[in-house]
Order: structure tokens, then C-alpha cells, then sequence
């Protein structure tokens, strides 16, 4: 299941929630503790603990996730619980009304296999939005990072590449950066392995903004450009965050689309493999 927010059905697992959380990497270890960001969960403008949502959950109370919300949204709730909010992630619930709840029940249960079902059609996306394919080789390409130094092809001559397409916006890809300092970039650290996150359509002065932002959270990692989508645009067609790993080769041998920690684990398992 990727994490984007979509209508939940009362199937869905509710700890899905409770994965934590964000930032970007680098090739380079990181020297200073990563300080992870928390997750507040508010449910119908309140603020509430993941003890309440399990409660919600067996009740099947749980109606759609929204995992982050607008900047006028958080700004609201920020002024309403502190300031604490502001740097941490939210994710607003909505959940069932009484009269929603009678309805519900006096409908045909939802039989196992939905979810089975579920889970394909997001397989099915990813495959059918993904232009690369497995057993493509990549083309040439220019990436300038944040700093103003060019990154070619030609750089990658050797060595396991993790390309990942993420925005500053992007919850989910933010979410995956901080779990991939940990989990893929420590365990590959002086091995032929290079971590190219690419920012999509964004301007040089908004993600040296985020990125100064994540240095003081301990995650400091360098970047790349593609303001104007011209190699995310050659690889996908749509969604944030997606992963490539290729090999030595230049070859894409597994893709990814949308954060949870199981796609993370396959994603450091398979680099594994090629890495070792």
C-alpha cells in the first residue's frame, strides 16, 4: 500500500499510521543523531493518541487518512495546539458519523479478498505509470545538485545507483528519507553504492531551504536538480516518491513507487544483493 491518502476501508491496517518519518540523504554518513519528526494524529479537529486510533480502528471507525495536510490546514491547527506541530507531520483522520456507522452495518461486509484486490491495482499502477522498466539501461543525463557541481553518467561508472525522485511538499518522500539514512545509506557506507535523490520540479532556493531545515534535524546529505521534470518526466509519469536501483551496468533492476517499510526493506534487501 502506498503511503498516499486515500478513502481507508475498515480492511486496512491501522498501523499503517504509525510509521515514522522524514528526510534526505547522501552518499556521506551522517555524523549528528537523526532527530525523526512525530506523527499528530487529529481526528475531527482534535488531537489524539495512537491508543484512540487503535480503539477507532477495531470499531472500524476509520472513514480516509489524510497523510499531511495543506499549508492553510496545518497553519489552522498549529495556532490551535502550539507550535509544537509546526515541526512535526500531521495526518488528519476522518472517521465515521453514528448514522454512517448504521448504515455501514446494515450493509454486505467486505469480504477478504477486497483487500487482495487493493493491493493489485496499486501493483498494476506502478507498473502502467513507470516509463523505465526493468531491464532498461539509463540514457545520458546532467544533473547539477545544490551546490552547483554537475553529476553525468558517466560518474556512475561501477557502482549501485538508488535514484529517487522526491519533492520538499512530499510527506511520503520525506517520511522515506529519514528511515533511508538508517536503513539503506549507513549499511552501504565506502561500498560502490551512490544515493542520487532528485527534487522534481522545484526551484534551487526552496530545496536549499528544506535541506538547511533537515541539517538541523541531524539528516545532512547532498541533492540534485530537475526543475523543469526533464528526467523525472523521462521516467515516469506520475507519483512521488519512486525509486530506481541500478546496477553496475547502468541497468534498472527494481522499481519502487510510494513509501511503507515494507518497500523500503525490499529496497535495501535488493541493493544488498548487488552492493555486497
Amino acid at each position: 500500500m502506498k503511503i498516499v491518502c486515500n478513502t481507508v476501508q475498515k480492511y486496512i491496517c491501522v498501523s499503517v499510521l504509525f510509521l515514522c518519518f522524514v528526510c534526505s540523504f547522501s552518499v556521506s554518513a551522517q555524523d549528528k543523531n537523526v532527530v525523526k519528526p512525530k506523527m499528530i494524529f487529529i481526528v475531527d479537529g482534535q488531537e489524539v493518541t495512537e491508543e484512540s486510533l487503535t480503539v477507532l480502528q477495531k470499531e472500524n471507525r476509520i472513514k480516509a487518512m489524510h497523510n499531511g495536510v495543506s499549508k492553510k490546514e496545518k497553519k489552522a491547527i498549529v495556532e490551535r495546539f502550539k507550535e509544537r506541530l509546526d515541526n512535526n507531520f500531521v495526518m488528519k483522520i476522518e472517521i465515521f458519523s453514528e448514522e454512517e456507522m448504521l448504515a455501514n452495518k446494515n450493509k454486505q461486509p467486505i469480504k477478504d479478498k477486497s483487500k487482495t484486490k487493493d493491493v493489485k491495482i496499486i501493483k498494476k499502477e506502478a507498473v502502467v505509470a513507470s516509463k523505465i522498466k526493468v531491464g532498461d539501461t539509463i540514457a545520458d543525463f546532467a544533473l547539477e545538485d545544490i551546490h552547483g557541481d554537475l553529476l553525468k553518467k558517466s560518474d556512475l561508472k561501477g557502482k549501485v545507483i538508488l535514484l529517487n525522485f522526491w519533492a520538499t511538499w512530499c510527506v511520503p518522500c520525506l517520511r522515506e528519507f529519514y528511515e533511508i539514512s538508517e536503513v539503506i545509506l549507513e549499511p552501504n557506507k565506502g561500498k560502490d553504492f551512490l544515493f542520487i535523490p532528485v527534487s522534481v520540479g522545484e526551484k534551487r532556493s526552496t530545496v536549499l531551504k528544506k535541506m538547511d531545515e533537515l541539517k538541523g534535524r541531524g539528516v545532512d546529505f547532498n541533492v540534485y536538480l530537475d526543475p523543469k521534470k526533464e528526467l523525472y518526466s523521462a521516467y515516469k509519469k506520475q507519483g512521488i516518491p519512486l525509486n530506481y536501483i541500478i546496477d553496475k551496468n547502468g541497468v534498472v533492476v527494481y522499481i519502487s513507487m510510494g513509501y511503507n517499510e515494507k518497500n523500503l526493506n525490499k529496497l535495501a534487501a535488493k541493493l544488498k544483493e548487488l552492493v555486497d
